[in-house]
């Protein structure tokens, strides 16, 4: 059984959140907390499909303590996990964390527990993903994982204090997201008591470090997700996350159910990480990765991406125009025009 906490973020697909207990039945945490967000207002079949996910979380059926934080109303994803996380880590002093989406290789729970023991007291360490958004595992020389100063949050872990650093430097509180009743709750604004700018040699290009450096200062609650916040603190703060050169999870939240990845686009299935890991021999930035994480980042979220979903709405039509860029010819040329 995996003795580390497992956090497990849903909504409103009882489909998705029924893999995902699935794939926690194979490795059976002993202890699993629950965030759940309510249905939104004027939407009325929220309420049951909240519920049916609820009906589903009640199939957990190993020895295991469960601890619910269920909104009776809906919070919106930026409150619901921050809240939630601080919830989590203000009684346990690690964890893993999935959202209903990300489905686990079992391998996935074993490489976090080596890294969360391994790196318990290396202070750099902020954040260890299971997704590594596809980076070519040469850039890995042979290891297991690598660091960069950011990474992907589809299955991560972490530890409460580094949580708790993040949230004493980014203390939005959502206050008042519960109360309201008949609209759907206004993400609190991004502000932060003292500015937190990253740090250049965190980063290679300098289209990432202008990237980053606007979400820094970009007080809309909603332009940026909590996750880019999380990274905007690490980056400021000399952190590192260690990606790994396996991708053990499966996204399976595309489409049309989705809040951000609502494209039209097949999953890529979790893999296995080979045991015993190769570690890095030192904890430092490994350039190559990081690189090409940037670009991967831009590609999918950089100011050029944002115009293309403004003016390409049908998710068929952003498919097409995904799978023909990422061609590696083709691929190699967007490249250079995205690290410019």
């Amino acid at each position: 059984m995996l003795s580390t906490p497992v956090v497990l973020i849903v909504f409103r697909r009882p489909e998705v959140t029924r893999r995902n207990i699935d794939a926690l039945r194979k490795v059976q945490p002993t202890e699993l907390f629950v965030i759940a967000d309510g249905p939104r207002p004027g939407r009325p079949e929220e309420a049951a499909q909240c519920e049916a996910v609820h009906a589903v979380l009640r199939e957990v059926d190993w020895d295991c303590t469960i601890h619910t934080k269920y909104a009776e109303r809906n919070l919106g994803l930026e409150a619901n996990v921050e809240l939630g996380l601080d919830w989590v880590f203000s009684q346990v002093d690690r964890a893993i964390v999935l959202e209903d989406d990300c489905i686990a290789d079992p391998s996935f729970f074993a490489y976090c527990e080596d890294l969360l023991s391994r790196y318990r007291e290396e202070k750099r360490v902020w954040l260890i993903a299971g997704d590594n958004k596809l980076v070519p595992r040469r850039m890995f020389q042979g290891r297991s994982y690598d660091f960069a100063s950011w990474a992907s949050v589809w299955g991560w872990a972490t530890w409460a204090d580094r949580w708790q650093a993040h949230r004493a430097l980014f203390p939005r509180d959502h206050a008042g997201a519960e109360e309201r009743v008949n609209s759907t709750p206004r993400t609190a604004d991004a502000t932060r008591p003292t500015p937190a700018i990253p740090r250049r040699e965190a980063l290679v290009t300098d289209k990432a470090f202008e990237h980053f450096s606007n979400v820094a200062v970009d007080t809309d609650g909603d332009s940026r997700g909590w996750d880019h916040h999380y990274w905007v603190t690490i980056m400021s703060e000399g952190g590192l996350c260690a990606t790994p050169a396996y991708n053990t999870i499966e996204n399976d939240g595309y489409g049309e159910g989705a809040t951000h990845t609502r494209s039209a686009k097949a999953p890529t299935p979790a893999e296995p990480m080979p045991f015993p890991l190769v570690h890095p021999p030192a904890v430092e930035l490994n350039k190559d990765v990081q690189a090409e994480l940037e670009l991967v980042l831009l590609r999918i979220d950089g100011r050029l991406s944002r115009v293309v979903r403004k003016v390409i709405r049908p998710l068929w039509m952003r498919a097409i125009v995904r799978k023909v860029i990422t061609q590696p010819l083709i691929w190699r040329f967007v490249r250079k025009i995205l690290a410019r």
